[in-house]
């Protein structure tokens, strides 16, 4: 209950109005069919009880019309609630595998689909065409294919494709088409991904061409330090490897050992020191940060000197004459920052 209240208070007046009025439409939908499932054993009059005729030829007139009007609204109404209610039970489960969460996600999906296109077929058949015919009719499958199905078709697919052949579950950090983030939602037609700005992309499932999935394995965490040209480079390596066990004790997020990997790049100013570790995609970031933190504490503990930046700066005398130019440039000292 608390939970609920903390949404609730989390949520802004938007958020709030629009969850308002979707119970409400929720229960409108809902007594409605309850009432137009009862209404012919209730009320005998002609009209309620050729509302729900489905196939039924049109003689024209309000006695027809109105009827058909109804009909179509219960059917719309009991099919999508139909389908809304179980695209929320599918999303219901938590604590599930992956590989669960995004077959039922994929159900979900084919779900919202089905609603539609049943609700559809019904209220074409509550206005007296055979939707059936309509459906095997040779001219309106061609005519739907012409009209993008082919497209539909492939998204379907190659969504079947990416969940049977577990390229990538919900929850996986993957690299899409260069966009990094985490699966959010794998639908029948669509794929949906968060990076790490909160920022959704929607990308269509045939459109998925190149995919890495860095959840599969453990992901590399590097931090480079540096140290000054004067220091004693065998007495900082050894410091380092001494204190390895220690930094892994204090970032429970490793995978394994972290690993001294030597001297990346002589550096203008400075000698490089690279040190590795693995680590979960989504606990990288924080890896990182965590390693840098404790080689520069492990370095200043140990009395390791690591170099600011260093900036050398030239001048031109003006009291020096012009006939003579190179030996009006002298270099200045160094000045640290």
């Amino acid at each position: 209950m608390s939970n609920l209240k903390e949404k609730w208070l989390s949520m802004s007046k938007r958020q709030k109005v629009n969850l308002i009025s979707g119970i409400v439409l929720w229960i409108l939908a809902v007594a409605y069919v309850v009432v137009m499932s009862l209404a012919p054993t209730i009320w005998k009059g002609k009209l309620i009880a050729t509302s729900l005729r489905l196939s039924f030829p049109m003689t024209g007139g309000f006695d027809d019309v109105w009827p058909r009007i109804l009909g179509s609204i219960y059917y719309i109404c009991l099919c999508m609630g139909i389908a809304n209610a179980l695209n929320l039970i599918l999303r219901l489960p938590k604590g599930v595998s992956s590989k669960t969460k995004t077959t039922l996600s994929l159900l979900a999906s084919f779900a919202r689909y089905a609603g539609l296109i049943v609700s559809i077929l019904l209220v074409i058949a509550v206005w007296g065409v055979n939707s059936t015919a309509l459906l095997v009719s040779a001219g309106i499958i061609a005519l739907i294919i012409g009209l993008g199905a082919q497209s539909l078709i492939s998204d379907i697919i190659a969504g079947l494709n990416i969940v049977f052949e577990s390229e990538f579950k919900v929850g996986d950090i993957v690299v899409i088409d260069d966009y990094y983030g985490t699966v959010t939602e794998i639908g029948l037609t669509t794929t949906k991904i968060v990076d790490l700005s909160g920022n959704v992309k929607t990308i269509n499932n045939s459109h998925i061409t190149t995919v890495v999935n860095l959840s599969e394995n453990p992901s590399l965490a590097l931090a480079v330090i540096t140290i000054d040209y004067n220091e004693n480079l065998p007495r900082v390596e050894e410091i380092i490897r001494n204190n390895l066990n220690e930094i892994k004790a204090n970032i429970p997020q490793m995978v394994g050992e972290p690993e001294y990997l030597g001297v990346s790049a002589l550096s203008a100013s400075s000698v490089d020191l690279k040190i590795a570790c693995h680590c979960d995609e989504k606990d990288r970031f924080a890896v990182e940060r965590a390693l840098n933190r404790e080689l520069y504490l492990l370095f200043v503990n140990n009395g390791v000197d690591i170099p600011f930046n260093q900036i050398s700066l030239s001048y031109r005398d003006p009291s020096e004459k012009r006939e003579n130019p190179k030996s009006a440039a002298k270099p200045a000292q160094n000045s640290e920052n």
